[in-house]
């Protein structure tokens, strides 16, 4: 639970980083990337008002220069709609940077601007290929593969814990096993027949192969890495490439060594599994939710 809340942290915060940029900050890249459509590529707001300095020049540099330029852009000595344009955008330009807004500027100035519009997080010097996106898009898919585990776990045990806790209540009215140490049988509202033992385990009753079994919280699968996308397909993909050709496959593995016990004793034989009775336990049946045992 504990890694599942660091992971969710994380990645609110990423989304939080994201979603960090205001509309100063869009004007402010709506700008620069006027500039460099009809000033030319790489003129900055610096360059533009003819200011050596960069983010090092003062308000009254700034200030001077705006004036300057604004002499030379004024749509009185240049009766153009691009002068006009132009002019238009030294006044904006020269507002940010006479403002709060030039440190949100000198930020971007030196990190980078955005490439894309909207997306509030890649920087045009790290401009994401289409691997990146690839990888980013399966470390998503991995991180929700994993949360639907942790999830779908903790509703199993859940349900299986209520179960337990049901069957106890119908059997033990009283909270307390029976003094005769007897079972006892159960019923739920669908049918099913339960049965629960003085040692407190709860076993359900399958009526076609007339045996039980043992509702188990420990046996419901936790949440691991090891089972999410994130390493699954990596493991996939080298079992159906280069692995098939280094490494035999498991039924082949299976098939020789049962042909090398066949050969030597005739025939295989395996060993019996046991249940907690010491019983037998038939090799080809399926355990659902734990042990299982015939019903006595």
């Amino acid at each position: 639970m504990r890694r599942f809340v660091l992971i969710l942290f994380a990645f609110s915060t990423l989304l939080s980083l994201v979603s960090a940029w205001d509309e100063q900050d869009f004007e402010i890249f709506r700008l620069s990337e006027e500039l460099e459509k009809y000033e030319g590529k790489g003129t900055s707001f610096y360059s533009f008002m003819g200011l050596d300095s960069g983010p090092s020049s003062t308000l009254e540099e700034i200030t001077k220069a705006y004036r300057k330029k604004s002499r030379l852009l004024h749509p009185d000595k240049n009766p153009s709609k691009q002068a006009t344009e132009r002019f238009a955008r030294l006044g904006v330009i020269a507002n940010i940077l006479r403002g709060p807004e030039k440190e949100r500027y000198d930020f971007f100035f030196k990190k980078g601007f955005p490439r894309w519009k909207g997306t509030g997080y890649y920087y045009s010097r790290f401009r994401p290929g289409l691997f990146t996106v690839l990888v980013f898009l399966y470390l998503i898919t991995s991180l929700a593969h994993y949360i639907t585990l942790s999830i779908t776990a903790r509703t199993e045990r859940a349900r299986l814990e209520r179960y337990i806790s049901d069957c106890k209540e119908q059997a033990w009215p009283n909270g307390l096993p029976p003094l005769d140490m007897s079972k006892r049988r159960v019923q739920d509202g669908s049918g099913r027949i339960f049965t629960v033992y003085p040692d407190g385990s709860v076993w359900i009753f399958n009526q076609e192969s007339n045996e039980e079994y043992k509702l188990d919280v420990d046996q419901v699968p936790t949440a691991q890495w090891r089972r999410t996308t994130l390493v699954k397909l990596p493991l996939w993909l080298w079992n159906t490439s280069v692995g098939r050709f280094i490494t035999k496959p498991a039924a082949e593995l299976v098939a020789e060594e049962t042909k090398d016990e066949a050969s030597t004793n005739g025939k295989r034989k395996r060993k019996p599994k046991l249940d907690a009775d010491g019983k037998v336990v038939p090799a080809a049946a399926s355990v659902v939710g734990g042990r299982r045992r015939k019903r006595k």
